[in-house]
C-alpha cells in the first residue's frame, strides 16, 4: 500500500525518476537528477534518497552499477499523490476534434474511430466498447399468429425504429387473443419503457398475456445494448516500438487478450466499475497477460445512455499525465457527437 506521507524530497525525488525513465527508458541515475532536476543537492544526499526509496518498495535496481526504474509501486505512488494534469496541446485536441467529429453515427464505424483516435494519440495501443442506446419506449406493437406456438412480434420504439421477431410461446394463440393484448399494450403502455413492461408483467398470473409481455420487454432491452458487447482495438503496431515488447512472448499475451473481445468486454467493464477514470498497473491485474502493462480508461457518451468505455493499453513505462489527458479528450469529443447523433 502506498504512503501519502512520504516525505517531499523523496516526492520529488521519485517524481522525477518515473518522468525520466517514462521519458528515456533508461535506468535513471543520481549524477543525472542532480544535473537535470536538483541542482541544490549533492550527488551522494540524492544517492541516499534513492536507496531509502528502493528499500520502501517504489524503485528498483535492474543491476548494481545502474541507475533505478520505478516499481509498480512506485507508478502507484506517483499516478495517486504525484501526477500533474497536462494540457493537451491545441493540435492534438484539434486533431482529436476533427477525427470524432467526422465519424459516421453509426455504432461500430464511430467505436471504431474512437479507439483509432485514441492509438493514435496516445502512440499504444487503444481498446474502445460501444456506448449503448438510451432506454428504448415502445411507441406501438402488432402481433400475429404463425403455427402453432409461434406469433409475429412487430415492435416499434420511438425514433421509429423497427424490429421484427419470431415468438415461441408456450401455448398456442388464436388471433383474437394476440389482437386483444397488443392492443391493451398499446394503450396502456405507449410511450413506456421496458422497466414499465416489465412490472406490468410482475403483477400478472402467469399466462399469455405475461409472456408476451416479458417477450415485449426483452425486446426493448436488444434494443439498448445495439453494439452490446462491441470491442474494437488499435495501434498494436505501437506496442512494437517499446522496448518492453521486444520479447515476443510477452507481446503475444496482450495480443491473446485483446483478441478475445468478448472477455475484453467483461474485463473492462469491471475494472472501470463505477468510476469514470481507472488506471491498472503491471501486477495489480488479475490477467497474468496484462501484468507488465498498465491499463488506462475512461468512460464516454451523454448521461442519458450506458456508457462505453475507451481505454489505452501500454507498457507500465508510460507518460501517464499526457494519456490520462489526451484519453480525456477523446472522450469528450466522442461524447459531444454521440450528442449530436442522439438530438
Amino acid at each position: 500500500m502506498t504512503d501519502p506521507n512520504l516525505e517531499q524530497r523523496k516526492q520529488a525525488i521519485l517524481k522525477a525518476v518515473v518522468n525520466e525513465f517514462t521519458t528515456s527508458a533508461m535506468p535513471v541515475g543520481s549524477q543525472s537528477l542532480v544535473r537535470s532536476h536538483f541542482v541544490n543537492l549533492s550527488s551522494a544526499t540524492v544517492r541516499s534518497e534513492l536507496q531509502e526509496l528502493s528499500e520502501l518498495g517504489y524503485l528498483a535496481q535492474p543491476h548494481t552499477s545502474a541507475g533505478r526504474i520505478p516499481t509498480d509501486l512506485g507508478y502507484r505512488y506517483f499516478v495517486d499523490f504525484l501526477m500533474d494534469t497536462e494540457a493537451v496541446p491545441p493540435a492534438i485536441r484539434s486533431y482529436i476534434e476533427d477525427e470524432i467529429r467526422s465519424a459516421p453515427g453509426e455504432a461500430q464505424s464511430l467505436t471504431e474511430k474512437v479507439a483509432m483516435t485514441v492509438a493514435a494519440v496516445t502512440d499504444v495501443a487503444s481498446v474502445a466498447t460501444a456506448s449503448a442506446g438510451p432506454l428504448a419506449r415502445l411507441k406501438h406493437l402488432d402481433l400475429i399468429a404463425l403455427d402453432g406456438p409461434e406469433a409475429l412480434l412487430i415492435l416499434l420504439v420511438e425514433g421509429n425504429l423497427l424490429r421484427q421477431q419470431v415468438l415461441r410461446l408456450g401455448q398456442p394463440a388464436v388471433q383474437a387473443e394476440l389482437s386483444r393484448v397488443a392492443a391493451k399494450v398499446n394503450r396502456d403502455l405507449a410511450g413506456r419503457d421496458r422497466h414499465a413492461v416489465t412490472a406490468r408483467a410482475a403483477k400478472l398470473a402467469a399466462g399469455l398475456e405475461r409472456e408476451l409481455l416479458e417477450r415485449v420487454a426483452e425486446s426493448l432491452a436488444a434494443f439498448e445494448r445495439g453494439a452490446d458487447g462491441l470491442v474494437v482495438h488499435d495501434g498494436v503496431r505501437n506496442l512494437l516500438r517499446q522496448p518492453e515488447f521486444a520479447e515476443p512472448t510477452r507481446l503475444r499475451e496482450v495480443l491473446e487478450v485483446l483478441e478475445e473481445t468478448q472477455y475484453l468486454a467483461a474485463l473492462l467493464q469491471e475494472l472501470i466499475a463505477d468510476s469514470d477514470l481507472e488506471i491498472v498497473i503491471g501486477s495489480e491485474h488479475a490477467t497474468s497477460q496484462l501484468r507488465a502493462c498498465t491499463v488506462v480508461l475512461t468512460t464516454y457518451g451523454p448521461s442519458s445512455q450506458v456508457k462505453g468505455v475507451l481505454g489505452a493499453v501500454g507498457p507500465t513505462r508510460m507518460r501517464y499525465s499526457q494519456i490520462v489527458a489526451r484519453l480525456r479528450a477523446v472522450a469528450e469529443a466522442a461524447g459531444d457527437r454521440l450528442a449530436d447523433v442522439s438530438a
